[in-house]
């Protein structure tokens, strides 16, 4: 199991290294544009540093709770693009595999003891 949590620490910061170092590729990623100093800037910090450190930190530690963070936020991201694609009317293909793609990275972080230690903080509330 933690091979999968590290996997998808790996891909995480695999994807910030696009942002952080190759915006104009990141933005075409995304579907966004950067054409300002400004707007590269946002790729490099938002899509770039956010993502390395976030997939560093889980590598760093080891520790379940690092990883429930990443994975938990993963899965934040594809809801959020779920409720866009019906309140946005933003039906289109290209979402529903960004969808599936952030869904697939969260449950790689999130399998074995980081999902175990979600489930006993459940339980403790």
């Amino acid at each position: 199991m933690e091979i999968l949590n590290i996997a998808g620490a790996i891909i995480t910061m695999l994807m910030g290294c696009l942002g952080l170092f190759f915006p104009q590729r990141a933005a075409a990623f995304t579907g966004l544009t950067a054409v300002t100093a400004p707007g590269r800037s946002e790729f490099r910090s938002t899509f770039g540093g956010l993502f390395v450190m976030a997939g560093s930190i889980p590598l760093l530690t080891t520790l379940p709770a690092t990883f429930l963070v990443v994975g938990l936020s993963w899965a934040g991201a594809a809801t959020g693009r779920i409720v866009s694609i019906f309140a946005d009317n933003a039906n289109v293909p290209k979402n529903w595999i960004a969808v599936l793609f952030e869904a697939a990275i969260a449950a790689l972080l999130l399998v074995g003891a980081p999902f175990a230690l979600l489930l006993q903080t459940i339980v403790r509330l």
